[in-house]
């Protein structure tokens, strides 16, 4: 069997590796050298089997305009492309339910659950001394978006991921340097992250 990847960045890389491991004769196509600082240089290298919530939540909606009309926001739009976007607004609004989104939730949960392992699986052949830690993360809140962060505490708890609510004292232990205003939070200590995420793709 031969197979081609699109992409020599961690992904590509990593079922590179897996598939190799398998037998399979493996071609990674990609513009730049693997280890280039593309795709995944300098990204936040966050391990997140917890991240099972997707874009398609109805609490969303509801911030979308603020989003996009606040200069400080995470989402901008291109308004003289909005025309060639009207077919997929309607497939995401057309998705954006609670059945679409616990429907991924429990797809997503599937694939991420092995995500950690099969990790732990390569980093067990390469030295990754100073390049992960293993300390848990933390996720913060104030109780002015506290309904979005219920429901998201709800689906994870339903479908089994490890998560401790924290009050605003608990997270000051834990992060003293951190400013008080938010009123409350909630760690994942299974999660891990990378500290040179472009590191661990050149090993």
């Amino acid at each position: 069997i031969k197979i081609g990847i699109v992409g020599a960045g961690i992904q590509g890389v990593s079922n590179a590796l897996f598939l190799q491991k398998k037998g399979v004769h493996v071609t990674i196509f990609d513009r730049d050298n693997p280890g280039a600082q593309a795709a995944s240089y300098g990204n936040a290298g966050h391990f997140s089997p917890y991240a099972v919530l997707q874009f398609n939540r109805p609490d969303i909606l509801y911030d979308v305009p603020k989003m996009l009309f606040s200069s400080y926001g995470p989402l901008a739009l291109k308004w003289n492309y909005l025309p060639k976007m009207i077919k997929w607004f309607y497939h995401y609004f057309k998705n954006c339910n609670q059945e679409s989104m616990l429907h991924t939730a429990k797809n997503m949960h599937q694939i991420l659950s092995l995500s950690n392992d099969a990790y732990e699986e390569i980093f067990q052949e390469i030295n990754t001394d100073g390049l992960v830690e293993k300390k848990g993360i933390i996720y913060i809140w104030t109780n002015k978006n506290l309904k979005s962060r219920k429901l998201e505490i709800k689906v994870r708890n339903e479908l089994g991921i490890e998560q401790k609510l924290l009050t605003q004292k608990e997270v000051l232990d834990l992060e003293p340097n951190l400013q008080p205003v938010f009123d409350a939070g909630v760690i994942y200590e299974g999660a891990m992250h990378a500290r040179d995420p472009h590191g661990i793709l050149k090993k």
